[in-house]
C-alpha cells in the first residue's frame, strides 16, 4: 500500500480510488506518463489484465478479518485464482463475475455474481453454497442456488466443473451468463454433483 501511495503522489495528485469490484484507480494520470506508471505497477504485480474476467474476484474479508463471518472467503478466492492462473484460458472463458461472501451480510455480493459463493456454518465447519446466474448489470438478476453446499477443499473443482459445463454448452461468442440463461441450472447441477 505504501508503494501505491507513492505512485499516487507521483502520478495522480495523491489520489487513490477503489472500485466496487475491489480494484484500485489512480485518477488523472497524464497520458504521457501512462506507460511509465504501467511499468511500475507491473513490477509490483498489479498489472494483470483480468478486469471483468474469472480471476478478478470480488471477495469480502471473511473469517480472516470479520467477526460476523461464518467462513473464510480469501482462501477460496486464492484457490480459484491458483487453479486458473493461465490468462489465455481465462480469456477463452470470457467475461465472468465470481463473487464470494463469508456470511449472509453479503459484503462480497455473492447473490449477483455470475457464480456466487456464500460461506455457511454447518455444525462448526465451513461450507460453501454456490449460486449461478446473478448479475449486477443492466440485466440484473439474483443467482439461483445450485444445491447442497461444498467443503472448502472442493471449491476450485466445483468452479472448474461449472466452467466446463459452460464451455461444453456455449454457442459461438456466448458469455457465461447467456449460456446459463439459455440452458438453465439443471445441466450445471447434474455435472457438478455427478
Amino acid at each position: 500500500m505504501e508503494a501505491v501511495a507513492d505512485l499516487a503522489d507521483k502520478y495522480s495528485f495523491g489520489e487513490v480510488r477503489t472500485t466496487h469490484e475491489q480494484n484500485i484507480v489512480l485518477a488523472d494520470v497524464r497520458q504521457e506518463q501512462l506507460f511509465e506508471l504501467w511499468q511500475q505497477v507491473s513490477a509490483l504485480g498489479f498489472a494483470t489484465a483480468n478486469i471483468g474476467f474469472l480471476t478478478n474476484i470480488i471477495c469480502c474479508p471473511g473469517g480472516d478479518f470479520c467477526s460476523l463471518a461464518n467462513a473464510k472467503s480469501i482462501p477460496i478466492a486464492e484457490q480459484i485464482q491458483r487453479r486458473f492462473d493461465d490468462l489465455e484460458e481465462v480469456y477463452n472463458i470470457g467475461e465472468l463475475d465470481i463473487n464470494i461472501s463469508g456470511c449472509m451480510n453479503a459484503c462480497g455480493h455473492h447473490h449477483v455474481g455470475h457464480i456466487g459463493i456464500l460461506g455457511v456454518d454447518k455444525k462448526g465447519s465451513e461450507f460453501y453454497q454456490v449460486s449461478l446466474g446473478g448479475s449486477s448489470g443492466h440485466d440484473a438478476s439474483l443467482g439461483s442456488i445450485l444445491g447442497p453446499s461444498f467443503e472448502a477443499e472442493e471449491m476450485a473443482n466445483v468452479v472448474e466443473e461449472i466452467l466446463n459445463t459452460y464451455l461444453d454448452n456455449r454457442q459461438e461468442n456466448e458469455r457465461f451468463l447467456e449460456t446459463y440463461r439459455r440452458i438453465g441450472i439443471a445441466k450445471f447441477k447434474e455435472r457438478v454433483y455427478a
